[in-house]
């Protein structure tokens, strides 16, 4: 079952971040500016994920879990598929939100499942597989959308039968579309897991045992709540800001071509990201375990202070190559980061509120995360507060 998942997973943020990699080509051929590049990557997608993610949240907590990620799937598969058909801003925008819609089923679903297929003291391990399973799709955007650009470059055409004249970046939709419907063959294989923990251990002393609603619960650890979401937060933007314009960095200031830019982050984020979630994984789990004071959240502590010198550093150097190395390290500490967050949400939410408590973490993931992160980067290049020169050398 973490396997389908996972796959699933890998597969929505391919979907998800391929427009990062197709930045260039789609903003030539539809003759639109960064700020709509980045509102095409950011607030198409995570306005309508933000607003089917909560009433989906609901039902997560109340249906069939299964079925509502295989529903997931198709409607975010058959969106990609229209993003190939775009011919201007707009008809993109409206096929970006409908995986946004899609995309809005998984993640709550597929925590949700997790916590009640394993006992407390692996869930953050088996967790991790999906954060893990986010950052190869991430990485594999890359390769993907590195390789159809070695066979039809993004803005050059193909003719294609029934389709006529197709733009490489619009066919690299169609390849990333079709497995989806494959997953959702397989995700009828999964079975439905029976929930456990509607009612937690109280986490303090005055915490009513029975007859709790979301409200009167969320008022009561309002500051645990508030910490790990405005954290998750913050650090969306950071992770979605660095995903959306790494490739336009690189293309722009260093003279990369896509195809090998893309294929080189794409190898950069599976083979420093995938060890990153699997250590947050196991040391999310290693800390619960233990006793210790702060528990899983000593995992984001610690990696947010390695990681602040390492962001800093990346958009500062010269030097392609320790530019590369740099982003490595980011991309090994952020999954770390994440990896322990949703175990960290399942161990404090009673199962009849995980649904949608996740769902709002996503939601102010999306808001600060997608939304802000690439948006705030293209205001500043738009707006000329940010100049990225011509390429120091071509590569």
């Amino acid at each position: 079952a973490v396997g389908v998942l996972a796959i699933a997973t890998v597969f929505a943020f391919v979907d998800r971040h391929l427009l990062y990699i197709l930045s260039e080509p789609v903003k030539q051929t539809l003759a639109i500016t960064d700020t709509q590049i980045s509102l095409l990557q950011g607030m198409a997608f995570v306005v309508f994920y933000a607003l089917f993610g909560l009433p989906i949240g609901r039902l997560v907590d109340r249906k069939n879990r299964r079925n509502i990620v295989i529903g997931g799937v198709i409607a975010w598969s058959l969106m990609t598929l229209a993003c190939g058909f775009a011919t201007d801003f707009w008809t993109l925008f409206a096929a970006r939100a409908g995986v946004g819609i899609g995309e809005a089923c998984l993640a709550p679903a597929a925590f949700s499942m997790i916590a009640d297929y394993f006992r407390p003291q692996l869930r953050g391990r088996a967790m991790a597989v999906i954060v893990m399973s986010i950052t190869l799709g991430s990485g594999c955007s890359y390769l993907i959308g590195a390789g159809m650009a070695r066979l039809v470059p993004g803005a050059e055409q193909v003719d294609l039968p029934l389709l006529g004249a197709t733009y490489g970046w619009q066919l690299t939709f169609y390849v990333s579309a079709l497995p989806g419907f494959l997953i959702a063959v397989m995700l009828l294989f999964v079975g439905e897991p029976a929930r456990r923990e509607t009612v937690l251990q109280p986490v303090t002393a005055d915490t009513p045992v029975g007859g709790v609603t979301l409200l009167s619960y969320a008022r009561r650890h309002r500051v645990i709540l508030f910490c790990l979401m405005l954290g998750a937060g913050f650090l969306a933007i950071v992770s979605y800001a660095v995903v959306a314009w790494m490739t336009a960095l690189y293309v722009r200031y260093f003279g990369f071509t896509v195809a090998t830019i893309g294929t080189t982050l794409g190898l950069i984020n599976i083979i420093a990201g995938l060890p990153g979630g699997m250590v947050g994984g196991y040391l999310s789990d290693y800390f619960a375990n233990r006793g210790s004071r702060g528990g899983r959240y000593n995992v984001m502590v610690f990696g947010i202070v390695f990681g602040i010198p390492v962001l800093i550093l990346w958009p500062l150097v010269d030097s392609a190559l320790v530019s590369l190395a740099c982003l490595a390290g980011l991309m090994f500490i952020l999954p770390l980061i994440v990896a322990s967050i949703p175990s960290t949400l399942q161990a404090i939410v009673p199962n009849q509120f995980r649904g949608q408590v996740t769902a709002v973490l996503y939601l102010i993931n999306g808001i600060f995360g997608v939304a802000l992160g690439p948006l705030l980067i293209a205001l500043a290049t738009d707006l000329s507060l940010i100049h990225i020169s011509e390429p120091t050398r071509p590569y």
